[in-house]
């Protein structure tokens, strides 16, 4: 499955050490299904349940829309370690306004056709991140963050989404006053979400990733952005030879980001 996101994000500064952030993020999942050995089947019946099976569970099939939204509190500070430290604190909830589905464990024993891709959780879920950043040496400058999210109740559908903690560290170095560069570690751990209180064997995972980035100053005041992320190690919380789970394998993933301010 290829996924491409788009995050449409707001800050306010309500004064010197608070404002108010928002992220809107849209989503377009390509899913891209198949199954291999197909064409060595003879039989025409044993074909057609097969292409049967297939419709219920997993099709070819694009799907889009907005996902959950953050809305946050955050207070930064200067000068917490020394003069041009700052410390950055943020503390705040999700929105459920991405779709969500049925138990599709419960629909696929009933034969009937499911959908395991959501686009949200269905429920408020707290968020706290912190990072800090501090200068190094020259234009050289640290950073380091965690943030986490953390669903502690069941929607409507009886679904109950993973927790997870988020971890970075990383360095960024100016260039010139138009060109920056950044270089990361990134680290993830993501609990089992659950169906009616039973494990959703599709989650639950740990990766990491390096990452490699530039910042420019464009024209009219809009910084952009690029980053390569790549993947050191990635593993799924669940055995992957167990029966009837899918296997995740995480990608290079590119993120451009664009910058206004008014």
């Amino acid at each position: 499955m290829n996924v491409v996101r788009f995050d449409v994000g707001l800050k306010y500064q309500l004064n010197k050490h608070f404002r108010l952030e928002t992220v809107v993020p849209y989503e377009i999942k390509n899913q891209d299904a198949n199954i291999d050995g197909l064409e060595n089947i003879d039989d025409p019946e044993m074909k057609r349940k097969i292409l049967l099976y297939q419709e219920i569970h997993h099709r070819d099939e694009t799907y889009q829309g907005i996902s959950d939204m953050d809305i946050l509190i955050a207070y930064h500070k200067h000068g917490i370690f020394g003069q041009n430290d700052m410390l950055t604190a943020k503390f705040g909830t999700t929105i459920p306004f991405g779709k969500t589905e049925d138990d599709p464990w419960k629909l696929g024993a009933m034969g009937k056709q499911h959908l395991h891709i959501q686009f949200g959780t269905g429920t408020f879920n707290p968020i706290a991140d912190v990072r800090y950043n501090f200068p190094v040496y020259g234009g050289l400058r640290g950073n380091v963050s965690v943030r986490s999210k953390v669903p502690f109740y069941e929607n409507s559908k009886t679904y109950r989404g993973s927790w997870d903690v988020t971890y970075t560290t990383g360095l960024n170095y100016r260039v010139t006053d138009w060109l920056s560069l950044q270089t990361s570690y990134l680290g993830l751990y993501q609990s089992y979400a659950h169906w009616d209180g039973e494990i959703d064997i599709n989650t639950g995972l740990r990766f990491s990733l390096a990452s490699l980035g530039a910042s420019i100053a464009t024209p009219y005041n809009v910084p952009l952005t690029i980053t390569l992320m790549l993947p050191i190690q990635q593993e799924t919380l669940y055995d992957d030879t167990a029966s009837g789970n899918d296997a995740f394998k995480l990608g290079s993933l590119v993120s451009v980001t664009a910058l206004y301010s008014f």
